[in-house]
């Protein structure tokens, strides 16, 4: 048995001859952009909290052996050269930083980490996961770069800053460019679009879900659709797109804008609140305004909320608003 072990993120990676038969795979299918990020010390209290996030959005439920969600700690361990294999999305840069803490909480020490990092394929597209890759594709990869001790510490850094249950360091580490990791920043950046913008009070991906209501209402599959296209479009035009959020945690988004507990909701739902193929949704009158950019959604329905390890509480006075790239606590 090779004591090489590749971490791969995402349910559709390629088989290919780039990885041996003798060699392991350590993958996970977690999407790190979505809920609350804590720090990772103990991975089986990790593993628990993420699946517990996911439970309370869906009927996500990993069967018995199922390695999917996260593989197996003790390959790790054993490891003596690591790859890991990136796109360039929010959620495969984030796992980049969470490799290295994952390697410090089981207690791996491999003389080697590598990273593969995808670009663009020959049409000049975006790579933004490994999923979008054929068996050649993945094949013909970059070469790996062997991560220095300073790449390691710049990666703690970075993940520190993530978890950290305050934005501000967060915001000052992107302020501080790294050469040697252009991709990492840059995707963690938008990371300040999952706070609720300061004029509506809606996340900017919220704010394309109403409009999409707006134009495609009542049908709930095309809207999240929609969406998703958007931010795929974008990518492909080079003007943004690395927060590949999915339709799970984007479902979730659009059931709480119209919780019937709220205030003021901002969207009627109507039939299936588990299935959004079965469920359908209208704009009120009150997200209407906020859409126009006339009410703002915080100030009419406070906020219980997670963007990675900072958790947003009217209630304690832990607001930050999204303002041109800046955050503002109110």
């Amino acid at each position: 048995m090779s004591d090489v072990v590749h971490i791969l993120r995402g349910f559709n990676v390629p088989v290919s001859p780039a990885i041996k038969a003798d060699e392991r795979r350590f993958p996970t299918s977690d999407s790190l952009s979505c809920g609350p990020l804590q720090p990772l010390t103990d991975i089986s209290e990790w593993k628990t909290q993420r699946l517990s996030y996911w439970r309370s959005i869906s009927d996500y439920e990993p069967e018995e052996g199922d390695d999917d969600f996260l593989g197996d700690p003790s390959d790790l361990v054993r490891a003596r050269r690591v790859v890991i294999w990136l796109g360039t999305s929010l959620d495969s840069q984030l796992m980049l930083a969470w490799a290295t803490a994952l390697l410090r909480a089981v207690g791996a020490r491999p003389d080697q980490i590598d990273a593969v990092q995808f670009h663009r394929n020959h049409q000049g597209i975006e790579i933004l996961d490994l999923g979008m890759l054929n068996p050649e594709q993945f094949s013909a990869h970059p070469p790996p770069m062997s991560l220095t001790p300073d790449d390691l510490a710049e990666l703690e850094r970075v993940w520190s800053a993530i978890v950290s249950p305050d934005p501000g360091p967060l915001v000052a580490t992107l302020a501080s460019p790294y050469e040697r990791l252009p991709f990492l920043k840059r995707a963690i950046g938008t990371l300040l679009h999952r706070y609720p913008e300061k004029a509506s009070g809606v996340n900017a991906t919220e704010m394309r879900a109403l409009h999409w209501v707006r134009r495609a209402a009542p049908s709930t599959p095309r809207i999240i659709g929609q969406v998703l296209a958007d931010g795929f479009d974008a990518a492909r035009a080079g003007t943004g797109g690395l927060d590949q959020c999915g339709d799970v945690w984007l479902f979730n988004r659009i059931l709480r804008l119209g919780d019937p507990a709220l205030a003021q909701p901002a969207i009627v739902i109507g039939g299936s609140r588990k299935e959004y193929r079965n469920t359908t949704v209208n704009l009120t009158p009150f997200g209407a305004r906020v859409l126009d950019g006339q009410a703002n959604f915080v100030e009419a329905n406070g906020i219980d909320d997670w963007v990675a390890g900072v958790h947003l509480q009217s209630d304690a006075g832990r607001v930050w608003f999204h303002d041109e790239g800046n955050l503002v606590r109110r």
